[in-house]
Protein backbone atom coordinates (compact mmCIF):
# COMPACT_ATOMS: atom_id res chain seq x y z
CA UNK A 1 0.00 0.00 0.00
CA UNK A 2 1.32 3.45 -0.90
CA UNK A 3 0.60 6.89 0.45
CA UNK A 4 -0.24 9.58 -2.09
CA UNK A 5 -0.97 12.42 0.36
CA UNK A 6 0.30 14.37 2.26
CA UNK A 7 3.49 13.19 0.51
CA UNK A 8 4.37 10.07 -1.48
CA UNK A 9 5.52 7.07 0.54
CA UNK A 10 6.05 3.80 -1.32
CA UNK A 11 5.14 1.32 1.41
CA UNK A 12 2.74 2.01 4.29
CA UNK A 13 1.44 -0.48 6.85
CA UNK A 14 -2.13 0.57 7.78
CA UNK A 15 -1.86 -1.24 11.12
CA UNK A 16 1.09 0.95 12.07
CA UNK A 17 -0.53 4.14 10.73
CA UNK A 18 -4.17 4.28 11.86
CA UNK A 19 -4.03 3.29 15.56
CA UNK A 20 -1.21 5.79 16.23
CA UNK A 21 -3.05 8.83 14.82
CA UNK A 22 -4.11 11.60 17.21
CA UNK A 23 -7.82 11.63 18.07
CA UNK A 24 -8.36 14.25 20.77
CA UNK A 25 -11.51 13.64 22.80
CA UNK A 26 -14.08 16.41 22.33
CA UNK A 27 -15.62 17.93 25.44
CA UNK A 28 -18.27 15.68 26.93
CA UNK A 29 -18.14 12.85 24.39
CA UNK A 30 -15.78 10.43 22.62
CA UNK A 31 -14.10 11.12 19.28
CA UNK A 32 -16.37 9.60 16.63
CA UNK A 33 -15.06 7.81 13.54
CA UNK A 34 -17.22 6.62 10.64
CA UNK A 35 -15.87 3.88 8.37
CA UNK A 36 -17.51 3.20 5.00
CA UNK A 37 -16.77 1.73 1.59
CA UNK A 38 -18.36 2.93 -1.64
CA UNK A 39 -18.01 2.23 -5.33
CA UNK A 40 -16.66 4.86 -7.74
CA UNK A 41 -20.28 5.77 -8.55
CA UNK A 42 -21.24 6.08 -4.87
CA UNK A 43 -22.97 2.76 -4.11
CA UNK A 44 -22.45 1.38 -0.61
CA UNK A 45 -23.78 -2.13 -1.28
CA UNK A 46 -24.22 -4.78 -3.93
CA UNK A 47 -27.37 -6.83 -3.43
CA UNK A 48 -27.73 -5.54 0.11
CA UNK A 49 -24.22 -6.00 1.53
CA UNK A 50 -20.87 -4.26 1.22
CA UNK A 51 -18.77 -7.41 0.86
CA UNK A 52 -18.61 -7.34 -2.96
CA UNK A 53 -16.99 -3.89 -2.85
CA UNK A 54 -14.02 -4.99 -0.75
CA UNK A 55 -10.69 -6.68 -1.40
CA UNK A 56 -7.72 -7.73 0.76
CA UNK A 57 -6.36 -4.16 0.87
CA UNK A 58 -9.70 -2.89 2.14
CA UNK A 59 -9.77 -5.66 4.73
CA UNK A 60 -6.34 -4.54 5.97
CA UNK A 61 -7.50 -0.93 6.35
CA UNK A 62 -10.76 -2.09 7.94
CA UNK A 63 -8.79 -4.01 10.58
CA UNK A 64 -6.49 -1.03 11.19
CA UNK A 65 -9.44 1.35 11.60
CA UNK A 66 -11.07 -1.05 14.06
CA UNK A 67 -7.78 -1.22 15.96
CA UNK A 68 -8.09 2.54 16.52
CA UNK A 69 -11.33 2.43 18.53
CA UNK A 70 -12.36 1.55 22.06
CA UNK A 71 -15.95 0.80 21.02
CA UNK A 72 -17.63 -0.17 17.75
CA UNK A 73 -21.25 0.92 17.34
CA UNK A 74 -23.57 -0.37 14.62
CA UNK A 75 -27.26 0.04 13.88
CA UNK A 76 -29.48 -3.02 13.91
CA UNK A 77 -30.07 -2.99 10.14
CA UNK A 78 -26.34 -3.27 9.45
CA UNK A 79 -25.93 -5.94 12.10
CA UNK A 80 -28.67 -8.00 10.47
CA UNK A 81 -27.49 -7.50 6.87
CA UNK A 82 -23.82 -8.18 7.57
CA UNK A 83 -24.49 -10.83 10.26
CA UNK A 84 -22.22 -9.25 12.82
CA UNK A 85 -20.14 -11.22 15.26
CA UNK A 86 -18.22 -10.05 18.30
CA UNK A 87 -14.87 -8.35 17.54
CA UNK A 88 -12.00 -10.81 17.66
CA UNK A 89 -8.88 -8.96 16.45
CA UNK A 90 -5.88 -10.80 15.04
CA UNK A 91 -2.55 -10.73 16.85
CA UNK A 92 -1.20 -7.71 14.92
CA UNK A 93 -4.30 -5.73 15.76
CA UNK A 94 -4.10 -6.65 19.44
CA UNK A 95 -0.47 -5.54 19.55
CA UNK A 96 -1.29 -2.23 17.88
CA UNK A 97 -4.17 -1.65 20.28
CA UNK A 98 -2.03 -2.28 23.32
CA UNK A 99 0.74 -0.05 21.97
CA UNK A 100 -1.84 2.75 21.62
CA UNK A 101 -3.03 2.27 25.21
CA UNK A 102 -6.25 0.42 24.40
CA UNK A 103 -7.62 -2.94 25.47
CA UNK A 104 -6.87 -5.97 23.30
CA UNK A 105 -10.43 -6.01 21.97
CA UNK A 106 -12.96 -3.28 21.23
CA UNK A 107 -16.44 -3.55 22.73
CA UNK A 108 -19.50 -3.77 20.47
CA UNK A 109 -22.66 -1.69 20.90
CA UNK A 110 -25.78 -2.27 18.78
CA UNK A 111 -28.40 0.46 18.37
CA UNK A 112 -31.97 -0.77 18.00
CA UNK A 113 -35.27 0.94 18.81
CA UNK A 114 -37.41 -2.13 18.09
CA UNK A 115 -35.00 -4.79 19.45
CA UNK A 116 -35.92 -6.91 16.42
CA UNK A 117 -32.69 -8.88 16.52
CA UNK A 118 -32.37 -12.57 15.66
CA UNK A 119 -30.81 -14.53 18.52
CA UNK A 120 -29.15 -16.67 15.85
CA UNK A 121 -26.90 -13.78 14.84
CA UNK A 122 -23.24 -14.63 15.56
CA UNK A 123 -22.88 -11.78 18.09
CA UNK A 124 -25.41 -13.63 20.28
CA UNK A 125 -24.98 -17.29 19.34
CA UNK A 126 -21.21 -17.61 18.79
CA UNK A 127 -19.79 -16.93 22.24
CA UNK A 128 -16.18 -17.96 22.89
CA UNK A 129 -13.77 -17.66 25.84
CA UNK A 130 -12.62 -14.07 26.24
CA UNK A 131 -15.69 -12.60 24.51
CA UNK A 132 -17.60 -9.81 26.23
CA UNK A 133 -21.35 -9.69 25.51
CA UNK A 134 -22.55 -6.88 23.26
CA UNK A 135 -24.34 -3.85 24.67
CA UNK A 136 -27.70 -3.17 23.01
CA UNK A 137 -28.75 0.48 23.21
CA UNK A 138 -32.47 1.03 22.85
CA UNK A 139 -35.04 3.71 23.61
CA UNK A 140 -37.41 4.23 26.50
CA UNK A 141 -40.30 2.94 24.38
CA UNK A 142 -38.80 -0.52 23.88
CA UNK A 143 -41.16 -3.34 24.83
CA UNK A 144 -40.34 -5.05 28.13
CA UNK A 145 -40.79 -8.49 26.54
CA UNK A 146 -38.22 -7.65 23.84
CA UNK A 147 -35.74 -6.49 26.48
CA UNK A 148 -36.15 -9.69 28.49
CA UNK A 149 -35.64 -11.81 25.36
CA UNK A 150 -32.21 -10.27 24.72
CA UNK A 151 -30.97 -9.93 28.30
CA UNK A 152 -29.53 -13.49 28.61
CA UNK A 153 -27.32 -12.78 25.57
CA UNK A 154 -26.44 -9.08 25.94
CA UNK A 155 -26.56 -6.05 28.19
CA UNK A 156 -29.62 -4.01 27.23
CA UNK A 157 -29.55 -0.30 28.09
CA UNK A 158 -32.64 1.88 27.83
CA UNK A 159 -31.83 5.47 26.90
CA UNK A 160 -34.10 8.38 27.84
CA UNK A 161 -35.56 9.19 24.43
CA UNK A 162 -38.22 6.91 22.88
CA UNK A 163 -35.73 6.18 20.08
CA UNK A 164 -31.93 6.21 20.62
CA UNK A 165 -30.37 9.58 19.77
CA UNK A 166 -26.70 10.16 18.82
CA UNK A 167 -26.00 12.43 21.80
CA UNK A 168 -27.38 9.83 24.23
CA UNK A 169 -25.50 7.00 22.53
CA UNK A 170 -22.19 8.84 22.77
CA UNK A 171 -22.89 9.93 26.34
CA UNK A 172 -23.50 6.32 27.35
CA UNK A 173 -20.26 5.15 25.73
CA UNK A 174 -18.41 8.11 27.25
CA UNK A 175 -19.73 6.99 30.67
CA UNK A 176 -18.22 3.57 29.91
CA UNK A 177 -14.78 5.08 29.33
CA UNK A 178 -14.72 5.31 25.53
CA UNK A 179 -12.21 7.78 24.14
CA UNK A 180 -12.70 6.77 20.50
CA UNK A 181 -15.88 5.26 19.05
CA UNK A 182 -16.07 3.76 15.56
CA UNK A 183 -19.46 3.81 13.84
CA UNK A 184 -20.15 1.04 11.35
CA UNK A 185 -23.85 1.80 11.59
CA UNK A 186 -24.76 2.17 7.94
CA UNK A 187 -26.09 5.06 5.81
CA UNK A 188 -29.27 5.81 7.78
CA UNK A 189 -27.41 5.86 11.09
CA UNK A 190 -24.74 8.04 9.47
CA UNK A 191 -27.54 10.43 8.55
CA UNK A 192 -28.48 10.75 12.21
CA UNK A 193 -24.86 11.34 13.16
CA UNK A 194 -24.48 13.99 10.45
CA UNK A 195 -27.62 15.76 11.66
CA UNK A 196 -26.21 15.78 15.18
CA UNK A 197 -22.90 17.22 13.94
CA UNK A 198 -20.80 14.66 15.82
CA UNK A 199 -18.71 13.04 13.04
CA UNK A 200 -15.06 13.84 13.75
CA UNK A 201 -13.47 11.47 11.23
CA UNK A 202 -14.56 9.70 8.06
CA UNK A 203 -12.50 6.77 6.77
CA UNK A 204 -13.75 6.19 3.24
CA UNK A 205 -12.65 3.41 0.90
CA UNK A 206 -13.46 4.03 -2.77
CA UNK A 207 -13.54 0.83 -4.83
CA UNK A 208 -12.71 0.91 -8.54
CA UNK A 209 -16.13 -0.42 -9.49
CA UNK A 210 -19.21 0.91 -11.25
CA UNK A 211 -22.19 -0.68 -9.56
CA UNK A 212 -25.33 1.13 -10.68
CA UNK A 213 -28.56 0.03 -9.06
CA UNK A 214 -30.44 1.88 -6.32
CA UNK A 215 -27.95 1.67 -3.46
CA UNK A 216 -27.90 4.68 -1.14
CA UNK A 217 -24.99 7.04 -0.46
CA UNK A 218 -22.78 6.70 2.64
CA UNK A 219 -25.02 9.24 4.42
CA UNK A 220 -28.72 8.68 3.81
CA UNK A 221 -31.80 10.37 5.22
CA UNK A 222 -30.01 13.34 6.75
CA UNK A 223 -32.06 16.51 7.01
CA UNK A 224 -29.06 18.69 7.77
CA UNK A 225 -29.04 21.55 5.24
CA UNK A 226 -25.59 22.98 5.98
CA UNK A 227 -22.75 20.65 4.85
CA UNK A 228 -20.20 19.58 7.45
CA UNK A 229 -16.79 20.59 6.14
CA UNK A 230 -14.04 17.96 6.20
CA UNK A 231 -10.39 18.07 5.23
CA UNK A 232 -8.19 15.29 3.84
CA UNK A 233 -5.68 14.03 6.40
CA UNK A 234 -4.20 11.34 4.18
CA UNK A 235 -4.82 9.39 0.98
CA UNK A 236 -3.63 5.81 0.44
CA UNK A 237 -3.91 3.52 -2.58
CA UNK A 238 -3.71 -0.22 -3.16
CA UNK A 239 -5.31 -2.57 -5.70
CA UNK A 240 -6.89 0.45 -7.44
CA UNK A 241 -8.81 1.25 -4.23
CA UNK A 242 -8.44 4.66 -2.59
CA UNK A 243 -8.41 5.02 1.19
CA UNK A 244 -9.20 8.54 2.32
CA UNK A 245 -9.08 9.76 5.89
CA UNK A 246 -11.11 12.93 6.39
CA UNK A 247 -11.26 14.86 9.66
CA UNK A 248 -13.70 17.58 10.57
CA UNK A 249 -12.45 21.01 9.57
CA UNK A 250 -12.21 23.62 12.33
CA UNK A 251 -15.25 25.87 12.55
CA UNK A 252 -15.26 29.62 12.84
Amino acid sequence: MRRLLPGPVADVDPMELYPALARPKPAGRPWLMVNMIASADGAVAVEGTSGALGNPADEAVFSAVRASADWIVAAAGTVRAERYGLPRPAAASRRARLAAGRTERPRLAVVSASLDLDLGLPLFSDRRPGDTPPVVLTGSAAATEAVKRLEPFSEVVRLRSPRPQPAEILAELDHRGAGVVLSEGGPSFNGQLADAGVIDELCLSVAALLVGGASSRIVHGSVRSVPSRMRIDHLLEASDTLFIRYVAAPTG
